[in-house]
């Protein structure tokens, strides 16, 4: 009960936060409707908390150039866009169905507070990361000391302003607050969205979690899971998933980006991309959407958060010698850097993640040496399941959307470009979680209507709702 009061109020203040961000950037640019703006209708403000997780990372970031990233001034600063919240009162009213389902997911999702425990990596390179973050100016050459330094997520940066004396609990709801907003966008989408697609394809994510628990070794199918604290995964995932989303949906039904759209996606592959350099992907496919608006790329907005990318840059810069650690292509020889350090730091994680080594053997050798790994075995076998169920599934109760065929080859193509990029990388189960979360999305997309009318009644909100908090 302790936990779940303490998760409740880090969520609302984290929420509050989020929405002074959104009402000072509304003043900034003379948008008076920003707390309103919606994206493909679904309504942004939904992802106050990780705007505001995204905002306490930047500034310490920023602050670490000049002085440890985690003082008094830091806690002025974070403080300073609550304030702008009396411009905006928020509206009490009563308690609708949807504010009692995200009070829902909140509260099971604060059990896994009990006994939670730190990952590996915590102790490993993490932890004392986060120490030079809190301590220090950023250390050039950190790299040197240790290769794992070098990758400094930016969920390094959020989670040393997190800490609690000896109690590392924050950290873990940082982590929570990422997957509530996963688990409280499907909810919207089954819910309150009005689009087909959106309900269809949030639906059978769900699904593909309940399958989670059924297969070899009890389950596991690559699903999102709650991390031990330490572990960026999730986060990672939570993003990535939200930003394709948008995009499959945009490539799927040939529509047009507005601004608004476009700047949304592209700060989501920018946060996504701090968090791990695969978010990068997804400029390809932001891209194809905006081919014919490539102006949108140099409006005020755009060249803000190119500005974010590029004190990234130069702090991985500072930190490694290279612009993208460990890529050792765009690493430079510098008094404090040594480009030997990501080479091997590139080579160690291709061996322990056994990439697929796209000119040097074929698909069926890589996938025999990756199925050795008992994890991947079982994992990809129960994966296979799911995808397979889930693809009967649907041909049983839906029409193919057969208006949208081309348009469904592109997004598959884009699909097939982001699984050779996670296999020629990283391909561990645990960074694939996002793309399996887009392959299901993109299936979905490619239906419409239901065969028969009469299946409705499987689909009603009780058992949707019961599927969701199962």
């Amino acid at each position: 009960m302790q936990n779940l009061i303490f998760f409740l109020f880090f969520y609302a203040l984290l929420y509050l936060l989020g929405r002074g961000i959104l009402i000072s950037i509304g003043s900034l640019f003379k948008r008076k409707d920003i707390l309103d703006l919606h994206i493909s209708a679904f309504p942004i403000s939904t992802l106050n908390p990780i705007f505001a997780l995204f905002y306490i990372g930047q500034l310490v970031l920023i602050l670490n150039f000049f002085t440890k990233g985690v003082s008094e001034l830091t806690f002025f600063l974070v403080l300073i866009p609550f304030i702008f919240n009396y411009k905006r009162p928020i509206k009490f009213k009563k308690l609708s169905y949807e504010n009692l389902r995200i009070f829902a997911i909140l509260s099971i999702l604060s059990v896994s507070s009990n006994g939670i425990t730190f990952h590996q990596d915590a102790a490993n390179y993490q932890l004392n990361n986060q120490h030079y973050i809190r301590s220090e100016k950023i250390v050039a050459g950190l790299a040197n000391l240790y290769s794992r330094y070098g990758f400094s997520s930016l969920s390094e940066y959020i989670n040393s302003f997190f800490w609690l004396d000896n109690n590392f609990i924050f950290l873990h709801f940082v982590n929570l607050t990422f997957i509530s907003i996963f688990y409280i966008f499907l909810s919207w989408c089954i819910f309150s969205s009005d689009n087909f697609n959106f309900k269809l394809a949030a639906i059978f994510i769900t699904l593909y979690g309940l399958l989670d628990n059924i297969g070899i070794n009890g389950g596991r199918n690559g699903f999102i899971e709650i991390d031990t604290i330490g572990k960026q995964d999730n986060i990672f995932a939570v993003l990535f998933f939200i930003c394709n989303f948008f995009i499959i949906y945009k490539i799927s039904n040939n529509l047009d980006i507005n601004k608004e759209e476009f700047f949304f996606i592209y700060f989501l592959i920018l946060y996504s991309s701090e968090i791990r350099i695969f978010g990068l992907v997804s400029l390809v496919g932001l891209f194809y959407i905006s081919y014919n608006k490539i102006k949108l790329f140099l409006n005020k907005s755009s060249l803000a958060i190119f500005f974010l990318g590029f004190v990234w840059i130069l702090k991985n810069f500072i930190v490694s010698s290279c612009l993208i650690f460990p890529i050792t292509r765009t690493c430079f020889q510098s008094p404090w850097g040594n480009i030997k350090v990501s080479e091997f730091q590139a080579a160690e994680l291709r061996q322990f993640h056994l990439s697929y080594n796209i000119f040097d053997e074929t698909i069926i050798d890589w996938l025999l040496r990756w199925n050795e790994r008992y994890l991947n075995y079982y994992v990809g076998l129960n994966l296979l399941f799911s995808l397979l169920f889930l693809f009967f599934i649907i041909n049983l109760f839906f029409k193919l959307n057969r208006n949208t065929f081309v348009h469904s080859a592109k997004s598959t193509l884009y699909i097939f470009t982001l699984i050779i990029f996670w296999l020629i990388s990283a391909p561990s189960i645990r960074f694939g979680i996002g793309v399996f979360l887009i392959v299901i999305t993109s299936v979905a997309f490619m239906y419409k209507e239901l065969r028969i009318k009469s299946f409705k009644i499987l689909f009603n909100n009780k058992h949707l709702l019961t599927l969701l908090l199962l």
